[in-house]
Protein backbone atom coordinates (compact mmCIF):
# COMPACT_ATOMS: atom_id res chain seq x y z
CA UNK A 1 0.00 0.00 0.00
CA UNK A 2 1.51 3.49 -1.10
CA UNK A 3 0.93 6.76 0.22
CA UNK A 4 2.14 9.46 -0.22
CA UNK A 5 1.49 12.60 -3.20
CA UNK A 6 4.82 12.78 -4.90
CA UNK A 7 6.40 9.32 -6.16
CA UNK A 8 9.54 10.42 -4.65
CA UNK A 9 7.70 10.72 -1.78
CA UNK A 10 5.78 6.96 -1.56
CA UNK A 11 6.04 4.66 1.27
CA UNK A 12 5.37 1.31 1.72
CA UNK A 13 2.95 0.92 4.51
CA UNK A 14 3.74 -2.89 5.45
CA UNK A 15 0.56 -4.76 6.78
CA UNK A 16 2.30 -7.03 9.70
CA UNK A 17 5.59 -6.92 11.29
CA UNK A 18 7.09 -10.10 12.80
CA UNK A 19 10.53 -9.49 15.35
CA UNK A 20 12.64 -12.92 14.64
CA UNK A 21 15.87 -14.29 14.28
CA UNK A 22 16.59 -14.99 10.85
CA UNK A 23 18.50 -17.94 10.99
CA UNK A 24 20.25 -18.62 7.61
CA UNK A 25 19.68 -20.13 4.32
CA UNK A 26 21.08 -22.62 1.71
CA UNK A 27 19.99 -23.59 -2.08
CA UNK A 28 17.99 -26.82 -2.25
CA UNK A 29 19.56 -30.07 -4.16
CA UNK A 30 17.15 -30.79 -7.02
CA UNK A 31 16.08 -34.29 -5.38
CA UNK A 32 15.34 -32.69 -2.20
CA UNK A 33 11.78 -34.09 -1.18
CA UNK A 34 9.26 -32.98 1.34
CA UNK A 35 10.19 -34.99 4.15
CA UNK A 36 14.16 -34.09 4.35
CA UNK A 37 13.45 -30.05 4.73
CA UNK A 38 12.97 -30.74 8.60
CA UNK A 39 16.30 -32.19 7.92
CA UNK A 40 17.76 -29.19 5.95
CA UNK A 41 15.75 -26.82 8.69
CA UNK A 42 18.22 -28.44 11.52
CA UNK A 43 21.45 -28.11 9.27
CA UNK A 44 20.84 -24.35 8.21
CA UNK A 45 20.46 -23.96 12.15
CA UNK A 46 23.40 -26.12 13.04
CA UNK A 47 25.50 -23.83 10.49
CA UNK A 48 24.67 -20.71 11.94
CA UNK A 49 25.05 -22.02 15.34
CA UNK A 50 29.17 -23.64 14.01
CA UNK A 51 29.36 -20.26 12.15
CA UNK A 52 31.40 -22.43 9.92
CA UNK A 53 32.42 -20.43 6.82
CA UNK A 54 33.60 -23.45 4.83
CA UNK A 55 30.35 -25.07 5.01
CA UNK A 56 28.66 -26.57 2.24
CA UNK A 57 25.23 -24.17 3.31
CA UNK A 58 24.41 -21.03 2.05
CA UNK A 59 24.66 -19.50 5.61
CA UNK A 60 27.56 -19.24 7.52
CA UNK A 61 26.78 -16.42 9.33
CA UNK A 62 25.27 -16.42 13.28
CA UNK A 63 21.52 -15.91 13.36
CA UNK A 64 20.80 -11.86 13.61
CA UNK A 65 17.53 -10.14 14.73
CA UNK A 66 15.47 -9.13 12.02
CA UNK A 67 11.91 -7.72 11.45
CA UNK A 68 9.91 -9.63 8.74
CA UNK A 69 7.68 -7.22 7.08
CA UNK A 70 4.23 -8.66 5.23
CA UNK A 71 2.45 -6.47 2.64
CA UNK A 72 1.23 -7.38 -0.38
CA UNK A 73 2.98 -8.39 -2.84
CA UNK A 74 6.30 -8.44 -1.19
CA UNK A 75 7.65 -10.09 1.89
CA UNK A 76 11.23 -8.50 3.25
CA UNK A 77 13.72 -8.94 6.14
CA UNK A 78 14.88 -5.56 7.72
CA UNK A 79 17.62 -5.58 10.07
CA UNK A 80 15.85 -4.96 13.88
CA UNK A 81 16.79 -1.93 15.56
CA UNK A 82 18.50 -2.52 19.02
CA UNK A 83 16.91 -1.35 22.31
CA UNK A 84 14.00 -0.06 19.61
CA UNK A 85 10.10 -1.05 19.06
CA UNK A 86 9.84 -3.86 17.17
CA UNK A 87 7.79 -1.16 14.47
CA UNK A 88 11.08 0.88 14.60
CA UNK A 89 13.32 -0.41 11.99
CA UNK A 90 13.97 1.44 8.28
CA UNK A 91 12.12 -0.38 5.65
CA UNK A 92 13.98 0.74 3.28
CA UNK A 93 17.26 -0.92 4.24
CA UNK A 94 16.68 -4.25 4.03
CA UNK A 95 18.54 -7.56 3.88
CA UNK A 96 16.28 -9.42 1.38
CA UNK A 97 13.34 -8.78 -0.63
CA UNK A 98 10.90 -11.30 -1.92
CA UNK A 99 7.85 -11.11 -3.74
CA UNK A 100 5.15 -13.10 -2.20
CA UNK A 101 4.16 -15.31 -5.91
CA UNK A 102 7.33 -16.42 -5.80
CA UNK A 103 7.40 -18.45 -2.58
CA UNK A 104 6.36 -21.77 -2.86
CA UNK A 105 6.09 -23.58 0.30
CA UNK A 106 5.88 -22.54 4.38
CA UNK A 107 7.53 -24.89 6.55
CA UNK A 108 6.97 -24.83 10.37
CA UNK A 109 9.12 -27.15 12.37
CA UNK A 110 7.33 -29.78 14.37
CA UNK A 111 10.11 -30.83 16.38
CA UNK A 112 11.01 -27.37 17.76
CA UNK A 113 7.77 -24.82 16.70
CA UNK A 114 9.66 -22.16 17.65
CA UNK A 115 10.88 -22.39 13.95
CA UNK A 116 9.92 -22.32 10.42
CA UNK A 117 10.78 -21.42 7.26
CA UNK A 118 9.60 -20.70 3.23
CA UNK A 119 10.74 -22.25 0.13
CA UNK A 120 11.63 -19.57 -3.32
CA UNK A 121 12.76 -20.26 -6.23
CA UNK A 122 16.47 -18.08 -6.61
CA UNK A 123 15.40 -17.08 -10.02
CA UNK A 124 11.99 -17.21 -10.43
CA UNK A 125 11.65 -16.68 -14.24
CA UNK A 126 14.13 -19.56 -14.74
CA UNK A 127 12.15 -22.64 -14.68
CA UNK A 128 15.30 -24.88 -14.20
CA UNK A 129 15.95 -22.04 -11.17
CA UNK A 130 17.37 -24.00 -7.58
CA UNK A 131 15.06 -23.12 -4.73
CA UNK A 132 16.23 -21.31 -1.56
CA UNK A 133 15.19 -22.09 1.93
CA UNK A 134 15.17 -19.56 4.21
CA UNK A 135 15.24 -20.25 8.22
CA UNK A 136 13.60 -18.00 10.97
CA UNK A 137 13.19 -18.23 14.74
CA UNK A 138 10.43 -16.77 16.71
CA UNK A 139 10.57 -15.80 20.32
CA UNK A 140 7.86 -17.99 21.49
CA UNK A 141 5.81 -21.03 18.86
CA UNK A 142 2.84 -18.89 19.06
CA UNK A 143 4.82 -16.11 17.38
CA UNK A 144 6.03 -18.29 14.37
CA UNK A 145 3.34 -20.30 13.66
CA UNK A 146 1.33 -16.37 13.46
CA UNK A 147 4.23 -15.65 11.53
CA UNK A 148 4.09 -18.29 9.23
CA UNK A 149 -0.14 -18.59 8.72
CA UNK A 150 0.55 -14.15 8.55
CA UNK A 151 2.81 -15.17 5.33
CA UNK A 152 0.07 -17.98 3.99
CA UNK A 153 -2.30 -15.42 3.88
CA UNK A 154 -0.28 -12.87 1.93
CA UNK A 155 0.77 -16.05 -0.68
CA UNK A 156 -3.09 -16.91 -1.33
CA UNK A 157 -3.81 -12.79 -1.37
CA UNK A 158 -1.38 -12.69 -5.26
Amino acid sequence: KLRGSSTSRRVLLWEKRFKLWYVGWSCLDRRTTLPMLPWLMAEIRRCSQRQDPGGPLGSSVPAREVLLLLGSPNLRCVPATSGGSPGSANPAVFIFEHKAQHISRFIHNSHDLTYFAYLIKAQPDNPESLVACHVFRATDPNQASAGAAQSRRLLRGR
